[in-house]
């Protein structure tokens, strides 16, 4: 792999193959391998464990073939990810229907800047029907971490309330999780 296809991690996120629908599981990886900077065995133990749980729970084609939903989500970020890989997840922007775009990224931006171990899954539909990794936010794009390959969102193409030709790609906030290996209340990054 070049220099020029690995990211500000120094680690290349892993991949979804192109037909399953699990980038919800890969969203959760590379969020998992950010905070933690964990090894690949380390995350394929992760995968393992999140394919086994799927699996006793008879629940793996229906998410290999439709995703994972928001309330899915939740469930697998507690019961199988819990508290030894991520220690603290929280939704900020539970609740609040469709915020302006510029509070959503000034938290976002906010959250993240810069600290180390600390992540941000992001749900997307518009162009993209997709789970995604935010490793990196500025003033005018989303850098990703992402297990399709998507590089950025540029700000001008992003929308919190319904998308357009131009704002293509629709962020959903309250489908949006704040990750971080520390013990500390987001509180206040919501609104």
């Amino acid at each position: 792999m070049s220099r020029s296809n690995r990211l500000m991690s120094g680690l290349p996120p892993f991949q979804q193959g192109g037909l399953d629908s699990l980038c919800g599981l890969y969203s959760i990886i590379n969020a998992e391998r950010i905070i933690n900077r964990s090894s690949d065995d380390e995350t394929q133990q992760l995968f393992n464990d999140l394919i086994y749980y799927l699996s006793r729970r008879r629940l793996l084609s229906k998410f290999l073939i439709g995703g994972i939903i928001h309330k899915e989500m939740l469930v697998i970020l507690d019961k199988v990810v819990g508290k030894k890989r991520i220690a603290n997840v929280q939704i900020p922007w539970r609740g609040v229907t469709n915020p302006d775009l510029t509070t959503f990224w000034k938290s976002m931006q906010s959250f993240l800047d810069n600290t180390p171990g600390r992540s941000i899954i992001l749900g997307l539909q518009g162009y993209h029907d997709h789970w995604t990794v935010i490793e990196k936010i500025t003033n005018r794009s989303i850098l990703l971490y992402d297990s399709a390959l998507i590089k950025r969102l540029p700000r001008s193409s992003c929308t919190t309330v319904y998308a357009t030709w131009k704002r293509k790609h629709l962020l959903l906030p309250a489908q949006t999780y704040f990750l971080s290996n520390e013990t500390l209340d987001i509180g206040q990054y919501d609104t």
